[in-house]
């Protein structure tokens, strides 16, 4: 049996069979087969992800923007005021005969009850004052400090002072009410009235002499007419 010395070639379009078939030798036959199952491998597309530098560097900036703010509301963080009197709970308090405190802002400052503002900055003055000469060390020193200014603070407001001092009548009396005006004790500070501009009498006097005279002419023209 002659080998056959001649090659089939097979013209396979690229954009259908991307891959060339393989041939597969018989060597008993010394023919080149065919296989009849032709496999196709595809490759798979790798998804392109493009990234853009400008958002990248923005969404940074947004970032780093954030943070300084952050930082900066932290830093910039008022100090708490002293605490407040008025409130729902405190005038419940009140209202049933029970103390809203039991600091006596006035011992405090060493000032009687119904005094005026103004002796309240005098009294808290010579407190600090005595304070700072007795050398207490600084802990202490802080302490009383923060007494000292949360009392002038009560006492030196029209409504906290009010409701203090109705806290205190009510706790006092707690079977007879109170209104919180009723312990304003402060009164205002007397002055003498502005003095009074002179009043002008002229007019008054010529609508009196007018009717005065209409009158007398009324008479005499009345006695007249009746001869």
């Amino acid at each position: 049996m002659v080998a056959l010395s001649t090659t089939a070639i097979v013209h396979i379009s690229g954009k259908s069979f991307p891959t060339p078939p393989v041939a597969v030798p018989c060597q008993s036959l010394n023919w080149f087969v065919f296989p009849s199952s032709v496999v196709f491998v595809t490759q798979k597309r790798k998804p392109v992800i493009v990234k853009s530098s400008s958002a990248g560097e923005s969404a940074a900036e947004t970032t780093a923007t954030e943070v300084e703010e952050s930082e900066n509301e932290s830093s910039i963080e008022a100090p708490e005021g002293p605490p407040s009197l008025i409130s729902a709970l405190n005038v419940e308090r009140a209202l049933r005969g029970i103390p809203i405190t039991d600091v006596d802002y006035y011992g405090i400052l060493g000032i009687p009850r119904g005094c005026s503002y103004e002796k309240v900055t005098v009294g808290y003055k010579n407190k600090v004052g005595e304070l700072l000469s007795q050398g207490l060390d600084e802990e202490e020193l802080s302490i009383k400090m923060e007494l000292l200014k949360e009392s002038y603070a009560i006492l030196s407001s029209e409504e906290e002072r009010r409701m203090y001092d109705w806290s205190l009548a009510r706790s006092g009396k707690p079977d007879s009410y109170t209104w919180p005006f009723e312990v304003d004790m402060v009164k205002a500070p007397r002055e003498s009235p502005p003095p009074q501009e002179p009043e002008d009498v002229g007019p008054t006097r010529l609508v009196g002499y007018f009717i005065v005279g209409w009158i007398i002419l009324s008479f005499a023209l009345s006695i007249a007419l009746n001869r």
